[in-house]
């Protein structure tokens, strides 16, 4: 099996640096990346096996889907930066045409937290008895911070869970910009860095010392999580900008630099498994493994010549899917026990009103 492993491993390793040299670039392999990552992303907020194997848990939730959102955020910087040649302004163009789209679907889900919010209406309903609040001042309060929470959610969290990548997405592209008319894009590269060090610590909490974690501790009773764009977008998106920049992005062994980086990022989940975390986003092993994944993907030889629009289907899978989650866990409640039918049944109804959506655009 070694001798196997390493026989395909020199063989995909020639191959990308053959076309390299001959200067192939498959930018098809992203499409598809970007459509293995959105299955990936399903699953994840499926959360499959949390209640059949910690094993398998920990592998797939804390370790393989933990690069999608960054290798998302690298792609397109990556893109914006090769658009920008052609286009200086793209970025403003990009943000304007995201806005509506993001705004659009905002609305989409909004019936969705409606009827969550319905069926915890009798939790609810104990926790305003229990703090002894006149439903007057429930109604002032409602109309005072709604407001608030509106734009909170709009420009930080997302009105869904899985719409937080929208306003990190255009806020990182947005910084971006305004850093690069004036700095160094190698300044805010670093201070990125130090940012997304800053964004980790919602993952090495158990391994902090007690003054750094109680330091930390104001900023998540306020903000409550640093995925955002400021400690978790803004270092992936200049990284894929970095990279779009030059004309041939290329490490040497980045086959091999990957397969090491992957070891390495399993035993950082590992490590951290049994610590306390306050949730699993950042893993800093991600850097390598998105980095010499990227250049991996785009110089591997290409032969798939099936006319499918992987892009159009990764959006809608992403957009689509926790609806889809929702729906079938509200029409069939004991759905999630059954592991396999359920991953199926949302993927199916997913990909058939991606296609639909498709079709109609």
């Amino acid at each position: 099996m070694i001798a196997l492993f390493s026989y395909i491993t020199i063989y995909i390793q020639e191959n990308i640096d053959d076309n390299y040299h001959q200067h192939k670039i498959y930018y098809q392999n992203l499409n598809i990346l970007k459509y293995v990552l959105s299955i990936l992303v399903i699953i994840l907020h499926l959360r499959p096996f949390i209640h059949y194997s910690n094993e398998l848990d920990l592998a797939f939730n804390n370790i393989v889907s933990r690069i999608c959102v960054p290798l998302f955020f690298i792609i397109t910087g990556y893109f914006v930066a090769k658009k920008e040649k052609d286009k200086s302004n793209y970025i403003d163009t990009y943000i304007k045409r995201t806005i509506p789209l993001y705004l659009m679907w905002s609305l989409i889900y909004i019936p969705i937290i409606l009827m969550t919010m319905i069926q915890y209406l009798t939790q609810i309903n104990e926790y305003i008895i229990k703090m002894n609040i006149s439903m007057p001042l429930i109604i002032l309060l409602i109309i005072v911070l709604l407001p608030i929470v509106l734009i909170v959610m709009l420009c930080y969290s997302g009105v869904y869970y899985h719409l937080w990548y929208f306003p990190a997405l255009m806020l990182s592209l947005f910084v971006l910009k305004k850093w690069k008319e004036k700095y160094k894009l190698n300044y805010l590269f670093i201070i990125s860095f130090f940012l997304l060090l800053f964004g980790a610590t919602e993952t090495y909490y158990g391994l902090l010392p007690l003054s750094i974690k109680e330091l930390v501790t104001y900023y998540f009773n306020i903000f409550f999580t640093t995925r955002n764009f400021l400690f978790f977008g803004l270092f992936y998106v200049v990284l894929g900008y970095k990279m779009g920049l030059k004309d041939n992005v290329y490490s040497k062994n980045c086959f091999v630099k990957l397969i090491v980086s992957c070891f390495f990022l399993i035993f950082e989940a590992i490590i951290l498994h049994d610590f306390h975390r306050l949730d699993s986003n950042i893993l800093l092993s991600c850097i390598p493994v998105t980095y010499y994944l990227f250049i991996s993907v785009i110089y591997i030889t290409n032969h798939i010549n099936l006319k499918i629009k992987w892009s159009q289907y990764s959006k809608y899978y992403y957009l689509l899917h926790p609806m889809m989650i929702f729906i079938v866990s509200f029409i069939f409640k004991e759905i999630g026990q059954y592991l396999l039918l359920n991953i199926v049944v949302v993927l199916m109804l997913t990909h058939i009103l991606s296609f639909v959506m498709i079709k109609k655009t």
